[in-house]
């Protein structure tokens, strides 16, 4: 997988002692974070298969270089989360990088671990298998939470590498055993923490959440580690999740009268609820989120939404809100446009084509004749006239097989290289026959199946959207709503989505970049001028966002 990590021969090995590794860090370029950690990753690939006895001065080895390059992992994992628009061409070198990393750390630990089990009487590393046991189940979760991020299905031997782990240290006893695993950690953890927060996080890594939103739920189990804990003994009346640490899977719901295995463990979540529940009335009570361990990035509303989520995937079965439109297997093909932009112009385009041209467009040479001769233009001059403007627009769209179908969206399945580009919030346009109106569609889960296919599920409103132009009325006070763009919009006009038909609140789909609570635009189409004041957000994705608003006076 990570072939192109590949040292030269004839090289010394940096890894080959202590004193030599702490040379060889300090020599590594500061200025390029990315070179620097491509070159610990070439040495770790290397470490890893050098074939070396496991001893005691190999395996400091090994922790040096863990501790020093955090920081430079820390650093890209920024980088990486902080910038959801970057090409897919750097995504993937920065997410291969990253990923490399907890990778080549993470079996070198593992290696160290399982050299142990097979001779634990003749091994000097003893006193360290309860902290590298920690780090390797944390650079389990890592691996697990990366690949989430693109929407990856976590290999059945993954899972039971990482269950088997957590069953050494449940043998040993040092299961429960608090230590700072890292000397940056900010709270002492165990086995059992480590383990617990990864199966927690399970559930949510299936697909419906972009990378910023995992992130934050895991930084939150950081803080609640104490709110669960794992239990071999079942009790009914609180345990509704359970692991089987003989397969390879993560978190599952206990089904009614299901059969206890001694492979099970039980977690209950009743404490972590009531902690969700009171978070969320301390945060109406106006207390600040990183006051209650939510981080500096959380967000209101957006955040009560999350929480809420997050809440779902751990309540019990009785408690959890469900699908309330049941899919229904579909066939056939529909058309698909993403991005707000690329919608809008086809939407105009099509409203030109429509009406015959677009609006105060001067007539051709071939109407003014028509007129002259008859009166009126005729049909098959429209008809030339129409095929012109067509043939001036981009009308071309993806075409998506249809996998099922709901009253509130659609499920498609496409092959992996044609959706590299698709993320969960993008925006599209779908429609299921060219005679219909469009209607938009946010993209709310990704699902990569075993044979490279992607089960893409898209949410879609039931009703067609009005093309309209916002026009700057004021600039008013505030910040952009866009946390990527860190500049003013300027631009006095730009194109959105209105939905009139529908019976709720007055909706509008623009770029996030120009909203601001209260900002006010003149809002044009078909039926002339009118002034709005924006409201608040309901939704929101790369570049788009969905507001309601209200005519002002």
């Amino acid at each position: 997988m990570f072939g192109f990590f590949k040292r030269k021969k004839g090289e010394e090995d940096p890894l080959s002692d202590l004193k030599t590794v702490s040379r060889w860090m300090q020599e590594l370029p500061a200025g390029d974070i990315y070179t620097a950690q491509e070159q610990v990753v070439q040495s770790l690939i290397q470490f890893n298969h050098a074939g070396l006895p496991m001893s005691k001065d190999r395996l400091q080895v090994l922790i040096h270089l863990d501790n020093q390059a955090r920081d430079m992992q820390y650093s890209l994992c920024v980088q990486y989360l902080r910038n959801p628009r970057m090409s897919k061409v750097i995504e993937s070198r920065l997410w291969t990088a990253i990923h490399a990393f907890f990778w080549e750390v993470t079996r070198g630990y593992h290696t160290f671990i399982m050299d142990f089990v097979a001779n634990p009487g003749g091994s000097k590393i003893q006193p360290a298998i309860p902290q590298i046991a920690g780090r390797a189940l944390r650079g389990f979760a890592d691996i697990f939470k990366w690949r989430y991020f693109r929407y990856e299905k976590v290999e059945d031997k993954l899972w039971l590498r990482f269950h088997n782990l957590y069953r050494i240290a449940e043998f040993d006893g040092f299961h429960a055993t608090r230590m700072k695993l890292y000397a940056t950690d900010s709270q002492p953890a165990s086995c059992m923490d480590e383990y617990v927060q990864a199966l927690l996080l399970s559930p949510l890594g299936a697909g419906s959440l972009a990378p910023r939103q995992i992130e934050m739920i895991d930084h939150w189990l950081d803080n609640w580690s104490d709110k669960t804990q794992l239990e071999k003994t079942y009790d009914a009346s609180r345990h509704f999740f359970y692991i089987d640490t003989d397969k390879g899977h993560g978190l599952k719901r206990i089904r009614p009268n299901a059969s206890i295995e001694a492979s099970y463990r039980f977690i209950d979540t009743e404490r972590l609820q009531e902690h969700l529940k009171s978070t969320e009335r301390a945060l109406k009570s106006g207390a600040l989120p990183p006051s209650l361990g939510l981080g500096e990035e959380f967000r209101l509303p957006d955040g009560f939404d999350l929480l809420n989520h997050a809440g779902n995937e751990w309540a019990a079965t009785s408690e959890r809100e469900r699908r309330n439109n049941n899919r229904a297997p579909a066939q056939g093909r529909c058309e698909v446009l993403r991005d707000l932009n690329a919608i809008c112009k086809r939407i105009e385009a099509e409203n030109e084509i429509s009406s015959g041209g677009s609006p105060g467009q001067q007539l051709s040479s071939e109407e003014i004749l028509d007129i002259k001769l008859y009166g009126f233009v005729t049909e098959r001059t429209k008809s030339a006239v129409t095929q012109r403007i067509q043939g001036s627009r981009d009308l071309s769209a993806e075409q998506w097989p249809l996998f099922d179908r709901s009253d509130t969206g659609v499920g498609v399945m496409l092959k992996g290289e044609e959706s590299e580009w698709v993320k969960v919030g993008k925006l599209l346009a779908i429609r299921l026959d060219p005679t219909h109106p469009w209607q938009i569609g946010v993209i709310r889960r990704i699902t990569r199946m075993h044979d490279e296919m992607r089960k893409i599920g898209v949410q879609t409103l039931n009703t067609s959207p009005n093309l309209v132009m916002l026009e700057t009325h004021e600039i008013a006070a505030g910040l952009s709503y866009s946390v990527e763009d860190s500049h003013t919009y300027q631009q006095s006009s730009s194109q959105a989505l209105i939905f009139p038909s529908l019976d709720s609140d007055n909706l509008i789909i623009m770029e996030s970049a120009r909203y601001a609570h209260g900002r006010q635009y003149n809002m044009r189409d078909q039926n002339g001028m009118r002034l709005i004041r924006l409201d608040s957000v309901r939704d929101k994705g790369d570049g788009w966002l969905m507001a309601t608003y209200y005519l002002a006076t």
